[in-house]
């Protein structure tokens, strides 16, 4: 049936779990945010690491969904089966949908647009071999209609040759015909093992699919589409901000909460990205006003530095060098960027010394921000009293701070971020001192870092 998280919410406290869920819609945060509390509402936190099961929507393997989904968990209890970002529900009339996908998604997050274009490729039948060297310009006007759905040009020559040359790049390969989805209709209506579950999430979904109308006879369908008119807009946005900040003790000034919407244009999800940094900027001070979004949120360099080390922590090499060009192009201070690299690998080490140390209760990267709120951060605050406040030490930022920088201190070993400073310190002393290309060396330098 087709529902409303709320009335999900309502049914799973009261036990009720439907057998399947469907999650689908534009609104990317909407969507990871029910999915995250439908989880949290089946399963116990004690029983995630064994019975919540992630599977990769892009590969539509239809056999491991159900064989999973008819295997018993590993102890008693709920079992869930979660699969992401799956294209079982795309069709041709949802051809417009995904090219908007891969067009909105080529700069900002190329593997996300990677994952579209292969989906594309599935729906029109054809592979990435079929389009290399300039194969694709073979393809008429009548034959990109035909195998697309009558989807919009889009000026097709802009986007096309640049996803062929990205999925080459990837060493993604894909395309052709997609299996049928019989298998996985067949379990659904025949029933699965009582208390396994499966949730999909899609960003978008042919309602005319079969499976679409399977899950909808016997689960829930939840959809969340971005709102196309403006009050609708600014309503959703300033709910979710609000609701957001609640939860973390934190508010906006009226005139606070109108510039972030400007300088957002009240993406959900930029909008969020935007408020955990305003959080961390403000420490201990309950409200965040307008000079704090001014501070922020304006700072384009001061974002890029942020995806920077972010993609270093992610050992993501490509996503690490081209953020690291845009800094370079956006004429930051070669300077600067070390210092904050250098303070991204102090506050690892720190971290990981921390974890390490036997001080602080377990610490497991799967943990949730609330979890490590209510069982490890009162352990963190002990610290700052036993051993003081001198200096930028990780105990006394901001708990999100210091919850992300444990989730990703477990990457690393200890021998490794003691070397990764003995290097940034050389390095700082060379470009200080000398005339080495200060460019080249930060391009090595992290690529260093970045190798696994």
């Amino acid at each position: 049936m087709k529902g409303t998280l709320k009335t999900a919410l309502g049914d799973i406290g009261r036990g009720k779990t439907a057998p399947c869920y469907l999650i689908y819609g534009d609104e990317d945060y909407l969507v990871e945010d029910a999915t995250n509390r439908i989880i949290d509402g089946i399963l116990p936190p004690n029983q995630k690491d064994l019975n919540l099961f992630h599977l990769e929507g892009e590969d539509e393997d239809i056999d491991a969904i159900c064989n999973s989904l008819l295997t018993p968990p590993l102890i008693p209890g709920k079992k869930v089966v979660l699969v992401r970002n799956t294209r079982l529900f795309h069709s041709k009339a949802s051809s417009a949908d995904v090219i908007k996908e891969i067009t909105s998604n080529i700069e900002k997050e190329p593997s996300r647009a990677a994952r579209a274009f292969t989906s594309l490729l599935k729906m029109a039948g054809w592979s990435i071999e079929d389009l290399k060297d300039g194969q694709w310009k073979k393809i008429s006007d009548a034959d990109w209609k035909s195998a697309t759905g009558g989807a919009a040009e889009t000026d097709r020559e802009k986007w096309l040759p640049r996803m062929i040359d990205l999925c080459d790049r990837l060493k993604i390969t894909g395309g052709g015909k997609r299996k049928d989805t019989d298998r996985l209709e067949n379990v659904l209506k025949d029933g699965i093992p009582d208390g396994n579950c499966l949730i999909m999430t899609a960003g978008a979904a042919d309602k005319r699919k079969r499976l679409f109308k399977t899950i909808t006879d016997v689960g829930v369908v939840l959809s969340f589409s971005k709102s196309r008119n403006e009050s609708g807009q600014k309503g959703l946005f300033m709910d979710t901000v609000k609701a957001s900040l609640v939860k973390k003790g934190k508010k906006l000034t009226p005139d606070a909460l109108l510039a972030l919407g400007e300088k957002t244009g009240r993406d959900l999800r930029d909008s969020l990205k935007e408020i955990e940094k305003l959080i961390a900027y403000v420490g201990d001070r309950e409200t965040i006003d307008r000079n704090d979004i001014d501070a922020v949120v304006k700072k384009t360099a001061e974002d890029s530095v942020f995806d920077l080390t972010s993609a270093i922590v992610e050992k993501n090499a490509g996503k690490a060098l081209q953020t690291l060009q845009q800094l370079f192009d956006q004429e930051v201070n070669h300077i600067l960027i070390l210092a904050m690299i250098a303070r991204e690998v102090r506050l690892l080490l720190q971290g990981n010394t921390i974890i390490e140390s036997g001080e602080i209760p377990a610490f497991r990267s799967g943990i949730d921000y609330g979890t490590f709120q209510a069982r490890i951060y009162p352990s963190v605050k002990n610290l700052v009293d036993k051993y003081g406040r001198k200096g930028k030490w990780l105990a006394t930022q901001h708990p999100y701070v210091i919850y992300k920088t444990f989730r990703s201190a477990g990457r690393f070993s200890r021998e490794e971020l003691i070397g990764y400073m003995k290097r940034l310190a050389d390095l700082d002393l060379a470009l200080k001192s000398s005339g080495i290309d200060s460019e080249l060396a930060l391009k090595r330098l992290i690529i260093g870092m970045c190798r696994q």
